[in-house]
């Protein structure tokens, strides 16, 4: 496996990457020297205990979290290096977001929410009309396209705030625990369509404490107390193997705790 990722491009990478956080005169170190890389096409998942420092991370990759010290390289360009224009564009454009909170507009249609992204980018109101219903539409609720938040599921909501990530053609989707505040049956149909669109060649980076979750990963990051503990190579995830997936995480979770 380790020779197959050599062959696979690197979308992002990090290089000694620090995050220091202050609390009166006391100071948290989130993130410890980290070198990581993530590939392009992959399912990255990041796993760790609570206070792991595994949010940090995801904040720290997508650009949404300044860094201490060290570097995140998107693309051979250092995030950091970014004008104030550059990385308005990185984070309209060549990113999505999915948070476990949703954080739906409750005062917009879901496909006003969908398609808001696309006219803060300055996008044909038109195109990105028809965008956000095809998505809706792609995802199953196209039906409910009217219709308000709180009008819809819980995992309707969710589904809506993917196709809100995906309207402007990111390169990367970073979800942090999507499933976190869903049913399981609710969860599972996320866990499916961001599948789905990782088999279609989306890159996507998720945090996640749920072992069923992190089956869906091609390579699994174990953070803990701000470093990265260990990295597991599954491979492109398959519902036949989801048992021996998760005995394989297991062991190897339990084996770094040793």
């Amino acid at each position: 496996m380790i020779t197959e990722n050599r062959r696979k491009e690197t979308l992002i990478k990090t290089v000694d990457l620090c995050k220091t956080y202050s609390s009166g005169n006391e100071q948290f170190l989130a993130a410890k020297s980290i070198n990581l890389e993530v590939y392009k096409g992959d399912f990255t998942v990041i796993m760790g205990s609570s206070g792991s420092g595994k949010s940090t991370l995801l904040y720290l990759l997508s650009g949404l979290d300044g860094i201490t010290s060290g570097e995140v390289i998107f693309k051979g360009q250092r995030i950091d290096e970014y004008s104030e224009k550059e990385i308005t564009d990185f984070r309209s454009n060549k990113i999505g977001y999915v948070y476990q909170s949703i954080n739906l507009i409750p005062d917009f249609s879901l496909i006003e929410n969908v398609a808001f992204p696309g006219y803060v980018a300055g996008r044909s109101k038109k195109d990105v009309n028809k965008q956000a219903l095809d998505l809706l539409n792609r995802i199953g609720i196209g039906a409910q396209a009217e219709r308000l938040p709180s009008q819809v599921s819980g995992g309707q909501q969710q589904r809506a705030a993917i196709a809100r990530a995906l309207i402007n053609s990111p390169e990367v989707i970073f979800a942090d625990e999507p499933t976190g505040a869903l049913s399981q049956e609710q969860g599972a149909v996320i866990l499916d369509l961001l599948t789905e669109m990782n088999q279609n060649a989306q890159s996507i980076v998720m945090v996640t404490h749920d072992i069923k979750a992190a089956c869906r990963a091609d390579r699994l990051v174990l953070v803990k107390d701000g470093t990265i503990e260990g990295i597991l190579e599954l491979g492109k995830y398959s519902p036949d193997e989801m048992k021996a997936r998760e005995n394989q995480i297991f062991m190897f979770m339990t084996k770094k705790e040793e």
